[in-house]
């Protein structure tokens, strides 16, 4: 009795009102550290304060950071190009492998605890411990990954895979893809483990063989998942940073200077602040619309099944 008291009081007071007070530190946390910084990135955008430039004390310049960019800066368009064939073909990559492992998995191995578990040791790994860690195995000199690779013949003695234009990139990608599948993998793994019997059932009754009931009743009742991991992803590829900078800082040259690498070279080693910050609010942007894009179309599709 005493507890049914106890939530209807409670219920009495989120409805007249008690609620605010309790979301007031949540609300001061969420401004301060994610609504603030934006904002003065939004308008530093539009300045030009430069660190460098005793000049450029961050007079307003309205959007001429953004017409200087997408006009004339071709770095920025090389980079923005760049990043988005990393993470178009890392994130192809560790979705199909994921998908692959994750349904062998549960179709095939009855005990998963150990394998999960083990699944979980490279992205449990720090991003930066990752750069240094395939730093070292891939050094031009004592690398223990670069020996064998000149034993196999697939890398000249006299060249390395970081200061090798032509191998960068897939070296990168190749690195993502290790630490990250087994993120997709776990995610699509507790999707099929929740998927219901039923349909799979009478799918079977009905004389429908492996392959429809892969495409008519596995992927629809998993698009909410596969949205998911694609979404968070993609968000984070793009944002790709401690890696690559800590195993070749964007080089050689700019071979494989991300648009995150570019945002920092800008800001903080030629103290461009107000273009800087152009760069930065374009990731952000960028990031917005694959969330909006991901967003629509898992509405739209299961708004078209409702109907």
């Amino acid at each position: 009795m005493k507890t049914m008291n106890q939530q209807s009081r409670g219920r009495f007071l989120l409805d007249r009102g008690a609620s605010l007070p309790l979301m007031l530190p949540a609300t001061l946390l969420v401004v301060v550290f994610l609504v603030g910084p934006f904002y003065y990135m939004a308008y530093t955008a539009m300045t030009d304060l430069s660190f460098a430039n005793p000049d450029q004390k961050g007079a307003f310049v309205g959007l001429d950071n953004f017409r200087k960019l997408m006009r004339d800066d071709q770095i920025f368009w090389s980079s923005f190009w760049l990043t988005i064939r990393f993470v178009v073909v890392s994130v192809t990559i560790e979705f199909v492998l994921g998908f692959a492992l994750a349904w062998l998995i549960w179709r095939f191995i009855e005990r998963q605890r150990l394998l999960t578990t083990l699944l979980l040791v490279p992205m449990m790994l720090a991003p930066v411990a990752v750069g240094l860690i395939w730093r070292l195995l891939l050094q031009g000199d004592f690398g223990m990954v670069t020996y064998y690779l000149r034993k196999l013949g697939i890398l000249s003695q006299a060249s390395a895979v970081f200061s090798s234009p032509g191998l960068v990139m897939p070296t990168i990608i190749a690195i993502d893809v290790w630490q990250w599948t087994p993120f997709v993998t776990l995610i699509i793994l507790a999707g099929l483990m929740s998927l219901p019997k039923t349909p799979f059932e009478a799918a079977t009754m009905d004389g429908a063989g492996p392959w429809r009931q892969f495409v008519d009743i596995m992927l629809p009742l998993l698009r909410p998942i596969i949205a998911l991991v694609l979404l968070l992803r993609g968000i984070d590829a793009f944002k790709e940073f401690d890696k690559v900078f800590i195993m070749t800082g964007g080089g050689p040259g700019t071979v494989s200077e991300l648009l995150s690498i570019y945002a920092y070279r800008v800001n903080f080693k030629n103290w461009n602040l107000g273009y800087g910050a152009a760069v930065s609010f374009m990731v952000y942007l960028v990031v917005l619309i694959l969330c909006s894009i991901f967003y629509k179309a898992v509405y739209w599709k299961s708004s078209a099944e409702r109907q």
